[in-house]
């Protein structure tokens, strides 16, 4: 094919793709000195003066309506006009590649990528249905990623006006395999028909497969209206369940059992299993509030206050014994007391050995006390011991009378139990 030198103002450099509608190209804009793509309408659909007439109409009609939308995951549409009997609009050129490339050298999307593009592509078409613009030609030739994996969908509301009845013998409504029922049956395409067909093109992302199976547009569209797909998950068991609930949805034969807008087809992609908003019993754990009985709780209390008291005597009896003793904080060097006894002259001391029956009185010699060194007056002593030990007894009185009145009243339901049954 002989590539044309401009159309319009535009300056052709490329083709990018062609297909019964008409062709697409690459061009720069010399005014604006930026790159364009441009779109052009197949000469064989103004056959007649009439329908010329007609189109361009229609053409320019939608092409206004596609030019106001703005949104990140749109492809912008910048100019229209006509070149002799060339029809052609001009759009923002996308450089990336067409979803439908990256089908064809990877058919199976690992599952967040495809919930990523899905999501993408129903933003950008729920911004067109709020301008009233319907797709009608959704399909991933139509849907580019660019260089920086941003998502954009290009021809909107110009497939409606090719799709109308300037389409020419064999030339079918939007994409085979991508048309609702609806749209099928003769019906008129709304909102609900692009959903459809990104239901169709979520199936083929998620899945790997295409949902409805047949080789020309007639086994395709018999196939469409009265078979059912297998759901995604069966196909690929890492499909979320909640995902694939939400594509068959998507794909529903009514309009009115189908989700109702692209936007509400993206939550039910978003949104989690029902099931996995309770808590997860691997990860979290409940804890329950024990409630103590009334009986246990005073028990305790009772037994609290006791040995609540004896740590009090324990401390009182600590510190009258370090006042007493001197022994407390500060460390008491121990000290030898020595016997006075009398002492010898030197005359006696130096008389050895002693006269029969005489007594010698014995040397002056230190006695250590009975305490060793370095050893320390216990702090409580006796009387501390003594008060230890009667603390103790009490507590164990304490216990018993909590025992037995437990029993008490644990007995006090079988005996009215015997009473009733006397009573009959």
């Amino acid at each position: 094919m002989t590539l044309p030198a401009r159309i319009g103002r535009y300056e052709v450099e490329a083709l990018l793709g062609q297909g019964g509608m008409g062709a697409v190209y690459r061009a720069r804009d010399p005014e604006l000195d930026r790159t364009v793509a441009v779109k052009t309408v197949s000469p064989i659909l103004l056959s007649s003066e009439e329908l010329r007439r007609e189109y361009l109409e229609r053409f320019r009609r939608e092409a206004r309506a596609a030019g106001r939308l703005s949104h990140p995951n749109i492809v912008s549409v910048y100019d229209l006009g006509v070149d002799g009997d060339t029809v052609f609009f001009v759009m923002e050129y996308v450089p990336g590649v067409s979803l439908e490339t990256i089908l064809k050298e990877n058919p199976v999307l690992p599952v967040a990528q495809a919930a990523s593009i899905v999501e993408q592509v129903a933003s950008g078409l729920d911004e067109a249905h709020r301008q009233g613009i319907v797709h009608r030609d959704v399909k991933p030739a139509n849907v580019f990623i660019d260089e920086r994996g941003r998502v954009k969908v290009g021809d909107f509301g110009i497939a409606r006006v090719e799709g109308s009845e300037l389409t020419q013998a064999g030339v079918g409504l939007g994409t085979p395999g991508y048309s609702a029922p609806e749209v099928l049956r003769g019906g008129t395409a709304t909102a609900r028909s692009d959903v459809f067909a990104l239901g169709v093109l979520a199936y083929r992302l998620f899945s790997g497969k295409r949902p409805f199976q047949g080789t020309l547009p007639e086994t395709l569209s018999v196939d469409i209206l009265e078979h059912d797909p297998t759901p995604p998950r069966v196909l690929r068991p890492e499909v979320p369940q909640h995902v694939s609930d939400a594509i068959m949805r998507a794909l529903a034969k009514s309009p009115d059992q189908r989700t109702p807008t692209t936007d509400a087809f993206a939550r039910a992609l978003r949104a989690a299993p029902a099931a996995s908003s309770a808590p997860d019993a691997t990860r979290t754990a409940t804890v329950k509030t024990v409630q103590v009985p009334e009986r246990r709780r005073r028990s305790v209390t009772r037994l609290a206050v006791a040995l609540g008291l004896v740590l009090s005597l324990f401390a009182a009896v600590w510190a009258w014994r370090a006042l007493t003793s001197g022994d407390g904080e500060a460390s008491v060097e121990p000290t030898t007391v020595p016997r006075i006894r009398a002492s010898p002259t030197p005359r006696a001391a130096a008389r050895t050995p002693a006269r029969p029956g005489e007594r010698v009185p014995p040397s002056v010699a230190p006695e250590p006390t009975s305490r060793p060194p370095d050893a320390r007056t216990p702090p409580l002593g006796p009387d501390g011991s003594e008060i230890l030990r009667e603390a103790g007894k009490r507590v164990e009185e304490l216990l018993r009378e909590e025992r037995k009145k437990a029993e008490e009243k644990a007995r006090e339901p079988d005996k009215k139990g015997h009473g009733k049954k006397k009573g009959h």
